[in-house]
């Protein structure tokens, strides 16, 4: 996929890793183009993500939030995001990541994800000795081509053959991705039997947010991808018009009528693609 600047690689894992492993991506200077000059939004999706910088550095903020702009340019890791952020780099910026199950970061780490909400932390203050080892070996590399299969090699080393360490919050998981995000979670846990706090300290712990915002994330970016595919039932999970146009503008900042006319002044290269991946279908007029 080739965006504003750049070029950007979405790569498939071992089929034994499709549990845990959503992705890995590469990106890197496009030749033909020069760098971009807006920014790109980030939706939050719902994974966590490993990111390793080899060369350049960008600007990373939350939306809303540019006074808070931080430089980045050095590896790190995402726990869970539910915010959508802002990214922009001057050129020259090749990295490597891994979107991958929360569950799956947790089980690597050894330590729960709430610590990580909304927030970044570098591979050198997590010290992770196998992450850290594994930035090494990806350094060395003498071609992108040989980067999937040490990724491979990597996770089916030290991710176990099953992530199932808290029933409920698997089985919340599992109806918030059936319902895409229109389960109540209070009725859920309600139904089930469970204490509404203890479920969401469980589920922050495994996912990195709460349930809440975790059904919130599947709702809007199925809805989302359906209104840019499809035109057609993005509605699915709202209560009318009004209530996805406000969660339209939370996660886009604009609303959806200045974003396709392409007015917030940013765009959404990255998001959109891996959307179409996750998801499935040609995209609308790219």
């Amino acid at each position: 996929m080739m965006g504003e600047g750049m070029r950007y690689f979405r790569i498939a894992p071992d089929p034994r890793l499709n549990p845990w492993i959503k992705c890995y991506w590469w990106v890197e200077p496009d030749p033909r183009s020069q760098p971009a000059s807006a920014p790109d939004l980030l939706l939050p999706d719902g994974h966590s993500e490993l990111v390793f910088r080899f060369a350049g550095e960008f600007s990373r903020w939350q939306l809303g939030d540019a006074a808070r702009r931080a430089r980045m340019n050095q590896s790190y890791v995402i726990g869970g995001r539910a915010r959508s952020v802002l990214t922009h780099s001057p050129g020259g910026l090749r990295m490597a990541g891994v979107k991958l199950d929360p569950r799956a970061l947790r089980a690597l780490l050894g330590r729960p994800l709430g610590d990580f909400r909304d927030n970044t932390v570098t591979l050198a203050d997590l010290e992770c000795r196998a992450l850290s080892q594994l930035e090494a070996q990806l350094a060395e590399l003498e071609s992108v081509d040989t980067m999937p299969g040490l990724f491979d090699r990597f996770f089916l080393r030290h991710l176990p053959g099953e992530l199932r360490d808290d029933a409920a919050t698997e089985l919340l998981l599992r109806r918030i991705r059936l319902t895409r995000g229109a389960q109540p979670i209070l009725k859920w846990a309600r139904e089930q039997r469970l204490d509404a706090r203890t479920l969401e300290r469980r589920f922050v712990a495994r996912v990195g947010m709460t349930p809440k915002q975790f059904a919130r994330i599947e709702r809007f970016k199925q809805s989302y991808y359906c209104l840019t595919t499809r035109g057609a039932a993005y509605l699915d999970g709202y209560y009318d018009e009004s209530h996805f146009d406000r969660e339209f503008r939370q996660f886009m900042g604009a609303s959806p009528l200045a974003w396709f006319k392409r007015q917030p002044g940013y765009t959404a290269v990255i998001s959109n693609h891996l959307l179409e991946r996750e998801l499935g279908g040609p995209r609308r007029g790219s």
